[in-house]
């Protein structure tokens, strides 16, 4: 039940101006209730319709105060049953993501995207010291009186000696990591399509700095690491080929002299392309090339934004699971993620979604200040957040 199928229709907006006239702000929620509920009998729907066309109506809007009044009327009205569990179970499908459309053609003609990010791609390479080992995948299967094709064996290259391997790779993945994190995809595949999207990403320029330094600090790391690992790569090869036996094959591993060269973390940026940006071709060329690439643009803008959107669904959907059952285990990641994602999305939201931030406020204010210590051990605490979790939840699905 929307609001104008409740009745009021285009005049909703006039029946809120007319409370505004005449109410002090501080009443202005609980009127527009109250007339709703009151009202509901003559309309011929129950005050439980009305009042969830309320709460509608305050997502809609955007409108935090409403919709909370709005929440404790539909909470009065709701039948209740006489044994209410201290923690409920979920009725939100928190595996299904409410996507609304964040990039219209309004949008597209009032921002330059340019003028708020920059797409960046990393490269990123390493020597794994992993490979398929036939031979014992044949003697496995022969001793198991298989089927040759059944078992698949995997040698480690420096058994026994990879530490100094790890910690190069440690580098490289918390670039990734970072990467990831902190931008956006810029592709023509949606959050639905099949496969891979690569190529470069969306990088808030508010995030420019910090980027570039995390960045810089792991190419810093993976030289050092890789300046006590080259030197004693020789010596971890003699260490693995004792620990490998009749499997060990020098022919597996890279030259001494070439090891370095097996590892790599860079990156760089781009300008994002423009329509205007074909110049020397006909007029009516540049224009249907322009035309063209604007339509890329907006779709991969609206991808963008959905894995924001996205990004902000499945860390509350988590924390609805985990703070609602008293059952389930959480640890500090948990909340240490809804901080992450609330910080971020204050850059990632580059159309300044007004939806998007309203709900990153919520959650910022609700569900992030407290401890993962203080949340396990006050039952009460942990029930109310699981409600809070619930709640943003319920707003990103009812929000158009």
């Amino acid at each position: 039940m929307t609001m104008k199928e409740f009745g009021f229709g285009a005049d909703i907006d006039a029946l809120l101006r007319g409370i505004l006239d005449d109410a002090p702000i501080p009443t202005v929620q609980k009127l527009v209730v109250e007339n709703t509920l009151s009202s509901a009998a003559e309309r011929g729907v129950t005050q439980l319709q009305a009042v969830q066309a309320v709460k509608q109506f305050a997502a809609e809007q955007m409108d935090p105060e409403l919709y909370e009044d709005a929440e404790v009327a539909e909470a009065k009205v709701t039948p209740q049953s006489n044994d209410e569990p201290i923690f409920t179970d979920s009725e939100i499908d928190t595996t299904r993501v409410p996507m609304p459309v964040f990039t219209t053609a309004e949008i597209m003609d009032r921002i330059d995207i340019r003028s708020f990010a920059t797409l960046v791609t990393l490269q990123t390479s390493r020597w794994h010291a992993k490979v398929k080992d036939r031979q014992a995948s044949k003697d496995a299967a022969t001793t198991a009186g298989a089927d040759a094709a059944a078992f698949e064996t995997r040698k480690r290259l420096l058994v026994g000696a990879d530490e100094l391997l790890k910690k190069i790779h440690q580098s490289i993945d918390v670039a990734r990591t970072a990467h990831y994190q902190m931008t956006l995809p810029w592709s023509m595949k949606g959050m639905e399509d099949q496969g891979k999207r690569i190529g470069g990403r969306l990088l808030p320029n508010t995030l420019f700095m910090e980027y570039t330094t995390v960045m810089a600090k792991a190419k810093s790391d993976m030289d050092a690491a890789l300046d006590a690992f080259v030197p004693a790569y020789p010596g971890l090869i003699k260490v693995a080929q004792s620990k490998l036996g009749t499997r060990f094959d020098p022919r597996e591993y890279p030259n001494v002299s070439a090891i370095r060269t097996h590892f790599g973390l860079s990156f760089d940026f781009q300008p994002i392309p423009a329509g205007d940006d074909f110049k020397g071709l006909a007029a009516t060329q540049c224009e249907a090339l322009a035309d063209a690439l604007n339509r890329r643009t907006a779709t991969m803008l609206e991808n963008a934004m959905q894995d924001a959107w996205v990004r902000l669904h499945e860390v509350v959907s988590h924390a609805a699971e985990r703070f609602s059952s008293p059952d389930k285990m959480f640890h500090y990641t948990l909340v240490e993620k809804l901080r992450d994602t609330v910080k971020l999305l204050k850059h990632l939201n580059v159309t300044g979604d007004k939806r998007i931030e309203y709900v990153r406020k919520f959650v910022e204010k609700n569900l992030t200040m407290h401890g993962v210590t203080e949340i396990k051990e006050d039952a009460a605490l942990r029930k109310q957040l699981g409600a809070a979790a619930h709640h943003a939840l319920n707003m990103m699905k009812e929000m158009p």
